[in-house]
């Protein structure tokens, strides 16, 4: 699993657990710059998540933090 250098060395964990979360029967995922929701699913909350990592991953390093829109 690739991390970012400002990731710690110890988590191993996949990136997406424990980041969906449901409140009020609408499903949202945490980043380090917010919030991001609401979706009708977890599945939706995933997916979007998981297209979020990926462009978190083709950012170069010292680009700034991408809003989550």
């Amino acid at each position: 699993m690739n991390k970012r250098q400002s990731d710690q060395a110890e988590v191993e964990c996949r990136r997406t657990e424990s980041r969906t979360f449901e409140r009020d029967s609408r499903w949202y995922f945490s980043s380090r710059e917010g919030e991001v929701g609401p979706f009708d699913s977890e599945a939706e909350a995933i997916e979007d998540l998981e297209g979020y990592l990926m462009l978190i991953d083709l950012r170069p390093e010292n680009e700034g933090p991408v809003r989550p829109d």
